[in-house]
């Protein structure tokens, strides 16, 4: 869960330390990032305890860095479970170095989970391996101490994803092999909205759960993955999608700065039916699971349930993504359809009532919606008229200004057809179609040997 901290302690007297006889000060100088990563050369006191970091610096600020979980373990290693009572309980040892929560300001933390792999079909390298692309990150490997590939991490300004073989890297001797999906936030402001700004806030397990649900899913969710042993060739997808698949499962047809950012999502969409539809295994469903899984275990809450059983019968998987449910919650996704076209729109957004395709669902809805209204329209003026022949029959006088039956000719401009009707000394005008409809009516409620030619001017 919680892992590597970096705290500021506002209002701290440094006395406190310098009395507590566990730790014990040393002056260093060493090279650190700054806010735009850039290496720079500070010197300070620290003393380390059982996996933590006691610093004072020469400007007078006092911070704690390094590994809670490694604190819990008095120094061991952070591949086992670490449970949020576990965490709670850390923190609260901090408190015997004068550590006051509310006013242990966080700078950068990280969030993920130790993910065992009982699937003898998948290893870890197969999970950190099928990240093929995460919009906007710049990739770089994970070695160990032997320079060996353990991983893969993705860096933007504010947040690095990572994944990697916990195992190796921390020299396990478990008999399964474990991956560790974590996402650290080197800058606060992205979950300042979440409420989340001091060692404090981090206990509240509901914080967590929002923490979990909005953005370490929600990494996972945005990157695209693709197991090369689930669907390792083209014999099984159809023609049209043998050519579409070949740039798809490569990393770098996706880098293309050409492509537009509605362009991609659109192609990652279809991607992955693909891969649900015609692979073995879909590796980035299956993370998924372990992840909700496994933080069911370790935030400890009814909302969480550890069955792994029950969790797959109530249908977490996607809908703590989809819904915004809790996960545990007992979620049904229900599947919505183009009322145009009738294709399926499930994917897209919540209150999507047509399909995205180049918008020609929704302007044909659109057009049909005015042609609705204007047919309306036009029906009320056609009983209007109506009910002014047959009420008043020949007592009026018309005035046909042009002919309605008159063809159209190419190249002729053509006249609209007007008429004025004279109804007690009073004018009134129909235009176009109404006038059309008009003089039909007309013509049809008039005995032809009554009927006298209406004069044209």
């Amino acid at each position: 869960m919680i892992d590597y901290i970096n705290i500021y302690l506002s209002d701290f007297d440094f006395k406190l330390w310098q009395s507590d006889s566990r730790l014990q000060f040393q002056f260093k100088i060493a090279d650190e990032l700054d806010e735009n990563d850039n290496v720079i050369q500070t010197s300070s006191e620290i003393a380390q305890y059982k996996g933590l970091d006691f610093i004072h610096t020469l400007s007078g600020q006092c911070l704690v860095k390094g590994s809670i979980h490694r604190f819990f373990n008095a120094g061991g290693n952070n591949g086992n479970r670490f449970t949020f009572s576990n965490f709670v309980e850390a923190v609260e040892d901090l408190g015997s170095f004068g550590v006051v929560l509310d006013k242990a300001i966080l700078r950068s933390f990280e969030f993920g989970l130790n993910l065992p792999i009982h699937e003898k079909h998948l290893t870890a390298k197969s999970f950190y391996n099928s990240i093929i692309y995460r919009s906007g990150e710049i990739e770089k490997c994970m070695s160990d101490d032997g320079n060996s590939l353990i991983g893969k991490q993705f860096i933007t300004e504010d947040t690095t994803v990572k994944s990697y073989d916990k195992k190796q890297q921390a020299k396990l001797e478990s008999t399964n092999e474990i991956v560790r999906y974590e996402l650290r936030f080197r800058r606060m402001r992205l979950i300042k909205r979440l409420g989340i700004t001091s060692l404090k806030d981090i206990t509240d397990k509901n914080k967590l759960i929002e923490l979990f649900e909005k953005k370490l899913l929600k990494s996972v969710s945005e990157s695209i993955y693709f197991d090369w042993k689930a669907l390792p060739n083209t014999n099984k997808l159809p023609d049209y999608q043998k050519k579409k698949f070949l740039n798809w499962r490569n990393p770098k047809w996706w880098k293309e700065q050409s492509m537009t950012r509605k362009a991609r999502n659109k192609n990652k969409i279809s991607f992955e039916k693909l891969i649900q539809k015609h692979a073995k295994h879909d590796i980035k469903e299956i993370l998924k699971q372990k992840l909700i899984n496994e933080f069911s275990s370790v935030i400890e809450s009814p909302n969480f349930p550890s069955d792994n059983n029950t969790q797959k019968k109530q249908g977490t998987l996607a809908g703590c993504i989809v819904n915004g449910n809790r996960v545990g919650e007992t979620t049904t996704v229900k599947k919505k359809y183009c009322l145009t076209c009738g294709k399926e729109i499930t994917h897209q957004k919540s209150d999507s009532k047509y399909c995205n395709d180049q918008r020609k669902c929704r302007d044909k809805a659109y057009n049909l919606k005015v042609s609705e209204k204007r047919q309306a329209k036009r029906s009320q003026k056609e009983k209007e008229i109506i009910n002014l022949i047959k009420d008043l029959g020949n007592e009026f006088n018309l005035i046909r200004t042009t002919n309605p039956n008159r063809k159209k000719r190419k190249g002729v401009p053509s006249r609209k057809t007007s008429i004025v009707v004279t109804i007690g000394g009073k004018k009134k005008y129909y235009h176009g179609a109404d006038a059309r409809f008009f003089l039909n009516e007309f013509e049809k409620k008039t005995e032809s040997k009554e009927f006298n030619p209406i004069p044209t001017p």
